[in-house]
């Protein structure tokens, strides 16, 4: 029997149910006219054992799996020759995987596609009877009751429109939105700790679903995270501009704009991972405001990430002194190399090495206070 129809006029849960009931057997494709992509389920006696997306098939995610470049060599050349049965029926006799873990990425993929494919509200479906056992071996397959798949892609969709309300496109980036150290002080879950190590500034949310293969618990995750300040999206539709180039970010601060430049020396930080000149630019923001002891704790910082800078340690020199530590001002400016420097610059050191050797110069010959004044007993 073939069933074809509009999802405008036939549901996705009412044909799963009507199938589940009459314990069909056959393959139920569901196309999305507006994304292009469509769902493949195979149901055997009423119960779903295999499903994958067009845009991604199921021989796909499973060769992802497999860790072993020589065998990953081999199904890529010849898995396309083979169909999908054989494909199954290959990964086992040849040991590349066991048959739990792949009924487990089954699994998974059967409730994300599912799942996936109760939000979709325009295309079509057709359904075809088939011998299932004859195209599938169903007996290394898992078998899931469609009552059960019902059930829990009702509680999420539910819970996909709070979601959604953090969540506006998979295609947004995930960055950081709290320092590594702050992360560390909260007591986060192994499902957590996993999306944050495939955070790294570039990747979509539509990317860290596609590496953990689990769409609706990452997107969940990242909600969370969202929530709790941890990460933020960067929308990639150019909703929100961000001061990616350096040159913008020292437009802003010449123009006087150091929160604006502080958030996008943030955003640049986190998106294209070059800490050591912002570390520079968030020193100039310092001097400007007067936060010279930021200032140093940056110079610190940059000339420990990058060796032989003396022209920084001038300017390293010079918030010491404005914050009273004369010592470490002293060493600093001593220990510059005057072939690291520009001909201009050579001239502004020697002259504040030597107005600092005559400072302590001063404080070595000082004489004692007892030995200038007058005082009761004395002669």
């Amino acid at each position: 029997m073939a069933i074809t129809g509009s999802l405008k006029e036939l549901n996705i849960v009412d044909i799963l149910q009507m199938l589940s009931l009459s314990q069909k057997s056959g393959i139920f494709k569901i196309i999305n006219t507006i994304i292009n992509n469509t769902a493949v389920i195979y149901i055997y006696n009423g119960k779903v054992i295999l499903s994958y997306l067009s845009s991604r098939n199921i021989k796909d995610k499973l060769l992802s799996e497999i860790d072993d470049i020589s065998n990953r060599a081999k199904y890529d050349a010849n898995y396309s020759e083979i169909n999908l049965g054989e494909f199954l029926k290959e990964l086992l006799d040849d040991n590349i995987i066991s048959k739990n873990h792949l009924i487990d990425i089954i699994t998974k993929e059967i409730m994300s596609v599912i799942y996936k494919t109760f939000k979709w509200e325009e295309g079509n479906f057709s359904f075809d009877d088939y011998q299932i056992d004859k195209l599938l071996p169903v007996g290394i397959l898992p078998s899931i009751k469609i009552e059960n798949l019902i059930m829990e892609g009702s509680r999420q969709i539910d819970e996909w429109t709070i979601i959604e309300s953090k969540i506006k496109s998979l295609t947004d980036t995930v960055v950081f939105d709290m320092e590594s150290e702050d992360i560390n002080e909260i007591n986060l879950t192994p499902k957590e700790w996993m999306v944050i190590s495939l955070i790294n500034g570039k990747r979509s949310v539509q990317d860290i679903i596609d590496k953990s293969g689990e769409e609706f618990e990452t997107a969940k995750t990242i909600y969370g995270l969202i929530t709790t300040g941890i990460c933020k999206l960067i929308p990639k539709d150019g909703e929100k501009i961000i001061a990616k180039t350096t040159e913008q970010i020292i437009k802003l601060i010449e123009n006087g704009k150091f929160n604006n430049a502080v958030e996008a020396i943030r955003d640049h930080r986190l998106i294209e991972n070059s800490p050591n000149v912002l570390l520079l630019l968030e020193a100039e923001i310092y001097w400007k405001t007067g936060q010279l002891d930021l200032a140093a704790y940056n110079y610190e910082k940059y000339l420990n990430n990058v060796n032989g800078h003396s022209p920084i340690k001038y300017d390293l020199t010079l918030s010491y002194i404005f914050t009273g530590n004369i010592n470490k001002a002293y060493t600093i400016i001593n220990s510059i190399k005057k072939d690291e420097l520009s001909f201009e610059l050579i001239e502004k050191v020697e002259k504040l090495k030597a107005l600092l050797n005559e400072s302590c110069n001063l404080k070595n010959d000082r004489i004692p206070i007892y030995q200038r004044i007058e005082y009761e007993g004395s002669e």
